[in-house]
Parts: C-alpha cells; structure tokens; sequence
C-alpha cells in the first residue's frame, strides 16, 4: 500500500521520520503533547503532517486525570514526544515501510520533456563527454 496524499505530504513522508511513525501503526503507543499531558492508545492512522488518529485511547492531563476515548484526533503541532517501543527495532522499521512504500513509477508514462530542455541535456551531455578527453 503505497503513501497516499498531496505532494507535500509525501515530501515529508520520504524526507523524515514520518516514516518511522507510519510503521508505528496498529501498535499502543505514548504520546507526550506540548501541554505536558499524554495519550496511551492504539495508533489507527498518521497522515503527512504527523496528525494522529487513536483508538481506544486513554488522555492523561497534567493533573493525572485520565479520560477514555473510543476515537481521538491529534494535530501534529501538538505533539511534542512519540515514544517508541522498545521491542521495536528502529531501523529495521524504517527498512521495511519504505520497501513497502516504494513507489512504482515503471507503470507511470514516461516524462514527455520540451524540446528546449532535451535540446539544452544534449549540449549538456555534449560537453561532459568533451571534459573526458
């Protein structure tokens, strides 16, 4: 299943660790929120802007209050912590979402450029192969 959204999401999808989070899915996890409350749950989705969707999910406020929750819904900007498991090998995780992710841009139709650009790759390649003799 590849990584769905606009481009910008997919931007920060491949360029950092949002990855990490998105192989976190399906997995209770904590996450500590820049009021210094926390949410312990079932991690159900992360889109590209880090916003967080739980299930059966437990908020702590900072008066150690906790509220029960069947669905709740975090912004990214709120998020100041995702603790990992410890169980969970980082890089491996990392390995395998973006395996999983890959795209596939062998079905896509080749890019179609201008004649201005092919004409101005020609004269580039042109003289690079002149550099090497």
């Amino acid at each position: 299943m590849n990584f769905e959204g606009t481009s910008r999401e997919k931007f920060f999808y491949h360029n950092t660790l949002l990855c990490l989070i998105r192989s976190l899915q399906d997995k209770n996890i904590t996450v500590d929120l820049r009021n210094d409350s926390y949410v312990c749950g079932q991690l159900v989705a992360v889109d590209g802007f880090m916003n967080l969707s739980f299930c059966k999910a437990v908020y702590c406020d900072t008066q150690q209050n906790e509220y029960f929750f069947d669905n709740l819904f975090i912004q990214g900007r709120n998020i100041r912590y995702i603790h990992i498991p410890e169980t969970m090998t980082i890089l491996g995780s990392l390995t395998n979402e973006l395996k999983r992710n890959k795209d596939k841009k062998l079905s896509l139709k080749p890019e179609v450029k201008s004649r201005k650009v092919t004409k101005a790759l020609k004269q580039h390649m042109k003289t690079v192969a002149e550099l090497d003799n």
